[in-house]
């Protein structure tokens, strides 16, 4: 099993290439960038969280049109729940210039499902020209991948789930996706595979009317004894798989009022639920003060004292001003 430093889009032939641009009725496609120079992708979970592999590793990252320097200190490398880590990580931006301005990222909560169709973004090599060889007394062939890589999007479709894939000495959860060559049962519409400069990329996947983060592309599997630089029908992407780490992925990138927990004890959870929250990039549930947080019978019986306590000023200060 080979796994490329980094990972880009194959596609399954000529007419399966979309011809828009971004997938249609799709909200985070900016949210999709990669390293500066070319570099591989990452993913901006919002509030200054960027997301990729972490074999990619942490460095000067591009979003709309702006370069951005990683926050070093804010490394924090994704683990298993037996405290292995896996080949995922968490990096904050720096914060001396304006953060891009991107919404939060939506992440799965449910694993994926066999059979779920997909949406692969990222940067890499493109499909080149077809090459053949002799194997076994058989002909085959591979698309050739070109020298620079683009940020393309393609289909494809969920095969297996639950998995851990070993890659150096990390350990992963992961699911996996197979390149289809066109007519078969399982090829998508744009049916893509992961080639060097994906690693990194996202996979999403629509739910109930909403799109939602459900992989980063980490590893390929090719077969050993065909050309190197070369992509064919039977090859399989893995990508982790995001509803296993998203805990830790929302306790250390979400701010108070997105990270789906009661954090002022309110009852109320996140903006627009808990009246101390400005927006989903607020920091605090608590608002300005603790009135902000506090429940509506705590609010109503708060207001209620504070009147009791101005009418009892205004009646004191009446009386100092009677004449003895």
């Amino acid at each position: 099993m080979g796994q490329p430093s980094a990972l880009a889009l194959v596609f399954g032939s000529p007419a399966s290439e979309p011809d828009e641009v971004r997938p249609p009725n799709f909200p985070y496609w900016e949210s999709v960038s990669q390293h500066s120079f070319g570099g591989p992708s990452v993913l901006y979970l919002g509030a200054g969280w960027v997301l990729t592999a972490r074999h990619v590793g942490l460095g000067e990252v591009v979003f709309e049109d702006k370069t951005y320097l990683p926050n070093f200190r804010s490394r924090h490398p994704l683990l298993n729940a037996n405290g292995t880590g896996a080949d995922v990580v968490v990096f904050k931006l720096e914060a001396d210039v304006a953060l891009p301005d991107l919404p939060i990222l939506p992440l799965a909560s449910d694993p994926p499902r066999p059979g779920e169709e997909l949406v692969l973004i990222g940067f890499g090599r493109l499909r080149g020209k077809v090459i053949e060889w002799r194997e076994k007394g058989r002909t085959e062939f591979r698309f050739e991948w070109s020298e620079a890589g683009a940020k393309r999007w393609g289909t494809n479709r969920v095969v297996a789930k639950g998995g851990m894939l070993p890659q150096r000495s990390w350990l992963t959860h992961v699911f996996s996706f197979n390149f289809d060559e066109p007519g078969s049962e399982n090829t998508t519409r744009f049916e893509a595979q992961a080639t060097v400069g994906d690693s990194g990329g996202a996979v999403f996947v629509e739910r109930n009317g909403e799109w939602q983060l459900i992989g980063v592309m980490i590893s390929v599997s090719r077969h050993a004894a065909t050309p190197g630089a070369t992509t064919q029908y039977g090859d399989v992407t893995y990508a982790a798989d995001i509803a296993s780490y998203r805990a830790e992925i929302l306790r250390w990138t979400r701010p108070k009022c997105s990270n789906e927990e009661d954090d002022d004890g309110d009852g109320e959870i996140d903006f627009p639920a808990d009246p101390g929250c400005s927006s989903r990039f607020d920091t605090d549930e608590r608002g300005t003060g603790w009135m902000a947080s506090a429940s509506g019978p705590l609010r109503a019986l708060a207001v209620f004292g504070a009147g009791i306590l101005c009418c009892a000023a205004a009646y004191w200060t009446f009386r100092a001003r009677k004449p003895l």
